[in-house]
């Protein structure tokens, strides 16, 4: 028997281990599955399994060049030995769909990311606007969630006195300060890199009562949920923000029911106490 060994990026690591834990496969199975169906045809044409049921719907795409494409055009044409336009663009925009989530956000906010690297790599301080609050921070690094599909940066709220995570969709690059990074708890920062939590529960357990219908549900919504650290029958412990919890039990409705800690049981109930208010 052969052994396979490759080295991959951290990213497509965890993705291929969310989907073996997600589709219950195990690493075998689905390393060996990629490479009988890709072996001699790279193209993933997941699209013809559904034409038996009719033709897939199609959409029209229209936009305007800006200026500065609109001025060399005919040059993309011409250095690209385009013929039929329509299919460059197929091209163009399927190679930019084709990519996960979080790299096309990435790839949208390119300015963005280079300012945050070059502040990290420089150890300057940035003053970012996030949710309409302009504040400082020491920049450390930008990190995915390994089930979500968002970037956030961590950093340390000078104002606050504290770490937090910012969604790099929501925030804006004020400035770059000159102010240099002193450097914090770099065990702690390293740490957080390597387990990261984009809700920074650092010890808060959520213990949850789950259903049957709950365990299953838990097995399939893997969108930012929290780090499990044990169960007792029914009972689950999680590791998790107050915030991350609601944020995911809330999917659950009656399949779950949170018991500790007791403010976020109160917070929970009140919530569903406005919902039923709603309801009469």
């Amino acid at each position: 028997m052969k052994k396979i060994r490759v080295t991959v990026p951290e990213d497509i690591w965890r993705m291929m281990k969310n989907d073996i834990d997600e589709f219950g496969i195990n690493n075998n199975k689905l390393c060996n599955y990629i490479l009988t169906e890709l072996k001699y045809n790279k193209n993933l044409d997941v699209d013809k399994l559904l034409e038996p049921l009719g033709r897939p719907l199609k959409r029209i795409i229209q936009f305007d060049l800006n200026v500065s494409n609109k001025e060399i055009y005919f040059d993309i044409l011409k250095e690209n030995g385009v013929d039929v336009e329509a299919e460059y663009f197929r091209e163009l925009f399927g190679l930019y769909c084709s990519k996960f989530k979080y790299q096309r956000e990435l790839f949208i906010f390119r300015d963005k990311v280079k300012d945050i690297v070059d502040a990290v790599r420089e150890k300057r301080k940035l003053k970012l606007k996030y949710l309409g609050k302009v504040v400082t921070v020491e920049p450390y690094f930008i990190k995915r969630e390994e089930q979500g599909d968002e970037n956030f940066l961590f950093a340390y709220n000078e104002e606050q006195k504290s770490y937090m995570n910012y969604k790099l969709k929501e925030l804006e690059i004020v400035s770059i300060l000159d102010e240099k990074i002193r450097g914090k708890d770099k065990k702690y920062i390293e740490n957080v890199r390597k387990n990261f939590d984009p809700f920074l529960g650092n010890g808060n357990i959520v213990k949850v009562r789950l259903t049957k219908i709950g365990e299953g549900l838990l097995k399939s919504l893997t969108a930012y949920r929290p780090k499990l650290l044990k169960n007792e029958g029914s009972v689950w412990y999680f590791e998790a923000a107050n915030e991350n919890a609601k944020l995911y039990f809330r999917q659950f409705s009656k399949e779950a029911e949170i018991l500790e800690p007791a403010l976020l049981r109160r917070e929970i109930a009140e919530e569903y106490r406005q919902v039923l208010e709603l309801y009469k």
